[in-house]
């Protein structure tokens, strides 16, 4: 169980609790130390007063339990996510039962479904939108000095007494948890960082689309000095949190060119917005190590206006034909089930989005969540849902519960064939050579049960299975062998970069017909090239993998 915060001599004034999903568990609790940093900004607590615990939500609820009342804290604070929900509220009412004087409180956006229900049970306040301020106007009230009461901004009650909903401030400047010594950041580790906050679009499934599209950016002299703070520390990986990194196209070059001088060696993460790309911006992007994220959702103009958001395809594709052209890597979004949509819709999103060859593509199931207007929206719109988290839909008029299931096994289909198995160097090669679109290839490709913890060589063999059996249907057999050695030399080559794996290969052509970019042409390449059957190793290098023939072992 992680805990932030430096315990004094006596026990924590607060106690915020941050559940984790199981595959983050490592994660920050960036929303919990952010209400933090407003109570040590105001000058209500010290930092050593406050103390964070982050368990995964697979931890024994006794054992958070026991770790919470041990600690003896006045207040707890729970931050509420789709992924936490259910046993953060469960915690909280067991201490409720436990600690009648103990003060609880909620924040977060799954706070918005207590905020349907009209009423905060079991909390003594729950807080909507951010809370910087309106939590420390709160505690000032309740635990602190009156004297400090209603000299924080931003709060105003939303109805039931304990729900308190908080418009975004644009008085001063956001309290920082990094600066404050909140969160202290990690040598060789990974962090979450904010540079603004607000979205300028409405998408009517996403939480950023609930506010007043207002994009507050935070001061260049706070990014430079959290930015020192993070280069000290050694940090190895940045995942800025910014929803559109790129709304303001000025500052975002400004950004990446700081980026570029200050911290060339730090991993970089951001979310864009592929319309919004220009040539300046992308070549700026090759001066990170970075990896770039695209919200498409859907590639059908009507559904995504239906939906709140626009898109305009000539600069979608001209986007990422930039990102292309300057080998910038990216990652790309859907989501299947989106009013207006339906099954055969979502397979022309996957197949448009797998002819830019991401380095992934994710796709996940409508959420219909509490607080935004496709949910005030859900009944009109003919929306069946679960009523608890995720909030996953069931159907809608134009998709069925038989296509929402076809479309879950195309998306596991296509997370375990193309992205976890790093299909991108051949993928589009084999599908030319079959005449295939994506969606049709994959659509018998059936991943076994537990594929998530399957490893690269054991995906890999369930690869060349279902192209064996592909390529066979279709009368394909004679350039099985070229496929086959495309496959597992790209494979082997993958693993020598990411995990630093040696790989023994038996290819059918020479390492140099392998190697050359006449392969990707499978038909061509068959009837051209001789078989010259040979082993060859590939092994990782200082300057990156490489590969060497073996002599003596039938090649």
């Amino acid at each position: 169980m992680l805990a932030f915060g430096s315990m004094a001599e006596r026990s924590p004034k607060v106690l915020f609790v941050s559940l984790m999903a199981p595959e983050d568990r490592e994660a920050l609790p960036l929303g919990s130390a952010c209400a933090a940093a407003g109570l040590v900004s105001a000058g209500l607590l010290r930092k050593e007063e406050i103390l964070i615990l982050s368990p995964s939500t697979d931890s024994p609820g006794g054992e958070i339990l026991n770790s919470i009342l041990k600690e003896k804290p006045r207040l707890v604070g729970f931050s509420l996510y789709s992924w936490n929900s259910i046993p953060a509220l469960e915690l909280a009412r067991q201490l409720r039962a436990l600690r009648s004087d103990l003060l609880i409180v909620a924040g977060g956006p799954d706070a918005e479904a207590l905020a349907e229900q009209g009423a905060g049970e079991p909390f003594d306040a729950v807080f909507l939108g951010e809370a910087e301020f309106s939590f420390a106007e709160w505690y000032a009230r309740r635990l602190g000095s009156d004297g400090l009461a209603g000299t924080i901004p931003g709060a105003a009650p939303a109805g039931g007494g304990s729900l308190i909903r908080s418009a975004p401030s644009l008085e001063g400047e956001l309290p920082s948890p990094w600066l404050l010594g909140i969160l202290s950041p990690v040598r060789g580790g990974a962090l979450p960082w904010e540079l603004g906050r607000g979205c300028p679009y409405r998408c009517s499934y996403c939480y950023e689309g609930r506010a007043t599209g207002l994009v507050r950016h935070l001061s260049k002299a706070r990014i430079e000095a959290e930015l020192r703070l993070f280069l000290d520390a050694g940090v190895s990986e940045i995942f800025v949190l910014d929803p559109t990194f790129n709304v303001d196209g000025k500052r975002a070059l400004d950004m990446l060119k700081l980026f570029s001088l200050q911290a060339s060696r730090i991993g970089w993460n951001f979310e864009i917005r592929a319309e919004l790309l220009n040539a300046a911006q992308a070549e700026a992007f090759t001066g990170l190590s970075c990896f770039v994220q695209i919200g498409l959702q859907s590639s059908s103009p009507d559904v995504l206006k239906l939906n709140g958001r626009s898109f305009d395809s000539r600069k979608f594709v001209s986007g990422l034909n930039l990102l292309n052209k300057k080998g910038v890597v990216f990652g790309l979004d859907l989501i299947y089930g989106l009013p207006g949509d339906g099954l055969a819709g979502f397979r022309k999103s996957v197949d448009f989005a797998l002819s830019f060859s991401p380095n992934h593509l994710d796709v996940f199931p409508l959420a219909v969540l509490p607080g935004t207007s496709l949910r005030r929206r859900a009944a009109e719109l003919g929306l069946v849902y679960d009523d608890e988290p995720p909030y996953l839909l069931k159907h809608h008029p134009g998709f069925s519960g038989e296509d929402m299931g076809a479309a879950a096994k195309l998306a596991a289909a296509l997370s375990c064939f193309y992205s976890r198995g790093r299909a991108v160097p051949w993928f589009s090669a084999l599908l030319g050579a079959l005449g295939l679109s994506p969606s049709a290839f994959l659509a018998s490709f059936l991943p076994p049960p537990g594929w998530e913890t399957l490893g690269h060589i054991e995906i890999e063999a369930l690869q060349c299975a279902h192209v064996e059996k592909v390529f066979k249907a279709r009368g394909k057999a004679v350039l099985l062998p070229a496929a086959l050695d495309l496959i597992r030399f790209n494979g082997a080559w993958s693993r020598a970069l990411a995990e630093g794996a040696k790989t023994l290969l038996r290819l059918s052509y020479s390492l140099g017909d392998v190697e050359g970019p006449g392969i990707l042409f499978l038909a061509a390449f068959a009837a051209q090239r001789p078989k010259s059957p040979c082993t060859v190793e590939i092994l990782p290098g200082k300057d990156g993998p490489h590969a060497r023939r073996i002599k003596g072992r039938g090649g």
